[in-house]
This record gives C-alpha cells, structure tokens and sequence, in this order.
C-alpha cells in the first residue's frame, strides 16, 4: 500500500513537471509573439503538443488508481499545486492563443494585399503591352 500511494505521489509530481515546462513554453511562447515572431512561436506549439500528451498518459494512470485508494494529506496538498498550475497554463494557453489568431489574421491580411498588388501589377501590364495606339501587340 505504502508502494501505490509513493507511486501516486511520483505522478503528481511528475504532472507538475510537466505542467511547469509547459508554462515556460507559454510564457516564452507569449514574449515571442509580442515580437511578432510567430515561426519560432509555433514550434513552441509542437513541443507543447508532446507536453499535452504527456499530462494525459499521467493523468489517465492517475485516474486508474483513483478507486484504488485514499490520499494522503501530502498528496492533496500535491493536487494543489496541481490545479494550480492547470490554472495558470490555461490562462496563458487562452492568452497565446489570442496572439496567434491576431497574427494568422495580420498573416492572411498580408497575404490579400500581396496577392491584389500581384493581380493589379499584372493587369497594368497587360492593359498597358496591348495598346494599339502604342504600337505593340
């Protein structure tokens, strides 16, 4: 018994770990998007992502010992820290995911300018090349 509740322990804290890393990625993630500089943002992203699936293979053992046993004081105490941490990567998820919506519209509006200067430039060309007072075909 004493084996499954230091076990238990284990994976809180590894979840905490977890939680942490993805917080600095986050936060690092956020101060690159202040500098508009969303490639190196969402390569963060895809870090994050193994992150994730990390926190769901603990939290899925977690949840298997679950009915299993009681908690300590210690480990609620854990738990705390825990849904603390949840809590402050799902407000700076909330927040970067804001930055990267602004910088997929700036990107897309980018894109739409480029793409009507592209079509204006060709068709001036092409009302301009084909003038008969000009002399060319």
């Amino acid at each position: 018994m004493i084996s499954s509740k230091q076990s238990t322990k284990q994976l809180l804290q590894k979840k905490i770990q977890f939680l942490e890393s993805l917080i600095t990625n986050l936060k690092r993630e956020e101060e690159l998007l202040s500098y508009r500089d969303a490639d190196s943002a969402v390569k963060l992203e895809f870090k994050n992502e193994t992150l994730v699936k990390n926190l769901e293979e603990v939290d899925r053992k977690l949840w298997e010992r679950q009915e299993m046993e009681v908690y300590t004081e210690e480990e609620i105490a854990i738990s705390e820290t825990v849904f603390e941490r949840l809590d402050e990567a799902r407000n700076l998820q909330q927040k970067v995911q804001e930055l990267l919506v602004f910088e997929m519209n700036e990107s897309k509006k980018e894109y739409w300018e480029f793409s009507i200067k592209r079509r204006l430039k060709s068709h001036l060309i092409q009302s301009s090349g084909l003038s008969w007072t000009k002399n060319y075909c």
